[in-house]
């Protein structure tokens, strides 16, 4: 019951996200809204990370099958694939550095952060 009551949460911050994005007057990702409204009430400490634990573990556990639709889209196109393939390629390439230098530099900012936390 405890799962159903956080995927519940979880459900209805992404229709807070869905429902902002939806008043924006330019596209972004209702679900991206959610994921920063998520972080916003964990680091507020409205909500604690251990409140989630059973949910988080749930979506872990599963997280493949959330790509099985993914990949079978790809095998469905694969001609369409083949024709593009080296823009695919280019854009892969250069979106996994800014991707590594994004996370790099998060990790950067959180290690600051706990260090002057742990120093106050």
């Amino acid at each position: 019951m405890q799962i159903l009551l956080q995927l519940s949460g979880l459900f209805i911050l992404t229709l807070i996200g869905e429902a902002i994005s939806s008043v924006l007057p330019f596209t972004f990702p209702g679900t991206l809204i959610a994921m920063f409204l998520l972080l916003i009430i964990l680091c507020s400490g409205i909500v604690k990370e251990t409140q989630l634990k059973e949910s988080a573990t749930f979506f872990s556990r599963y997280m493949a099958m959330f790509f099985v639709p993914a990949g079978v889209e790809i095998v469905e196109n694969l001609e369409i694939l083949r024709t593009s393939w080296i823009p695919l390629v280019a854009v892969s390439i250069i979106s996994l550095f800014i991707t590594f230098f994004v996370a790099a530099k998060a990790v950067e900012i959180a290690e600051h952060v706990t260090a002057k936390r742990r120093s106050e």
